[in-house]
């Protein structure tokens, strides 16, 4: 590889430095997700004698760029991410891949998409590993870092990937323990604080038009519409603010239904500068508490995977009934 290649490869891999992680350190500051990435070569090389069958070598590459295209999009939490998002990450991972000289190149490219398919071994514990270092952090970090959400995740995340061997699936169990008695010991008064910064209300009294247009302008489906057209949609639905303590409205969503059958979900947004947080899923678990168990419609481009979390599936078969009429 020629000396200008290599510089240049080099200098996105520094990004990783810079670029910053959800997750938090023990010492109270954020992680990078270079820091991640060597832990987690850390965590793999540590754990390669209870997989003597797996190309170890293989596996140290993937966890070493597994997460490369963050260099150029950012890190988004799992509970954020969206369908959009891992496809520009995956878009970024083959713009930089395309410095590399032809061998290099190809490695690269096929060692990623082995992890993206998910189906080899090497591929199956270098998924399970990421997701419980990052467990792992979280456990080591001061708990006033955790979002409300965070307290479940902690239980649950990485469950699945974990299972594909008996020993990361012992391990995780040990990480769980860890993590039930960080929250007993630290964590309930935190959480309580934390739900309570923000709440969701039903109540139109305290709906802000003025603010619920700045939400839409804010969304690729609605930034069009007019002060108009979004109070007559906000006066014909069941309508949901999400609030801080002084009433602050950073968040909205609205539903049509009949409370029997039906409801149709739609204009589900945070603020942008509230997100992160976990005020998707607050808003989201008041909306389904009230009407999770009827049959639910919704129509998104890039959020599916959080839909997915509350039952909704895309189903080509409906596609066959489903008729639609298109707003003149």
């Amino acid at each position: 590889m020629d000396s200008r290649t290599l510089l240049d490869f080099m200098s996105v891999a520094e990004k990783l430095k810079c670029t910053v992680r959800h997750s938090w350190t023990s010492s109270g500051r954020r992680e990078s997700v270079a820091e991640h990435v060597y832990r987690l070569c850390v965590f793999a090389w540590l754990v390669q004698a209870e997989f003597p069958e797996m190309d170890s070598t293989k596996v140290m590459e993937m966890c070493l760029f597994h997460d490369l295209g963050e260099a150029v999009t950012g890190d988004i939490p799992c509970f954020e991410k969206q369908e959009k998002d891992s496809r520009e990450e995956e878009d970024a991972v083959h713009r930089v891949a395309e410095m590399l000289p032809d061998g290099e190149r190809r490695r690269l490219v096929s060692l990623l998409a082995e992890l993206k398919e998910g189906v080899s071994g090497e591929a199956k514990l270098v998924h399970a590993l990421d997701k419980m270092e990052a467990l792992i952090q979280h456990n080591e970090a001061p708990i006033r870092t955790w979002l409300p959400l965070e307290y479940e995740l902690q239980l649950t995340y990485g469950q699945k990937e974990a299972g594909a061997f008996p020993y990361t699936r012992q391990l995780r169990q040990t990480v769980e323990q860890d993590s039930a008695d960080k929250m007993a010991l630290e964590g309930a008064s935190e959480c309580q604080e934390q739900k309570e910064a923000f709440y969701v209300s039903r109540d139109k009294g305290k709906l802000d038009l003025k603010r619920i247009v700045e939400l839409m302008r804010q969304s690729y489906w609605a930034k069009t519409r007019t002060e108009e057209m979004i109070r007559k949609a906000m006066e014909g639905s069941v309508c949901y603010g999400v609030y801080d303590r002084d009433g602050y409205m950073v968040g909205y969503a609205r539903i049509i239904t009949d409370f029997a059958t039906t409801f149709y979900l739609m204009d589900v947004i945070i603020d942008e500068a509230y997100r992160g947080k976990g005020l998707g899923t607050l808003l989201m678990d008041r909306i389904m508490d009230d009407v999770g168990s009827l049959h639910g419609v919704l129509h998104t481009e890039d959020a599916g995977a959080f839909y997915e979390k509350y039952g909704f599936v895309r189903d080509r078969r409906r596609q066959e009934v489903l008729m639609e009429k298109e707003r003149k």
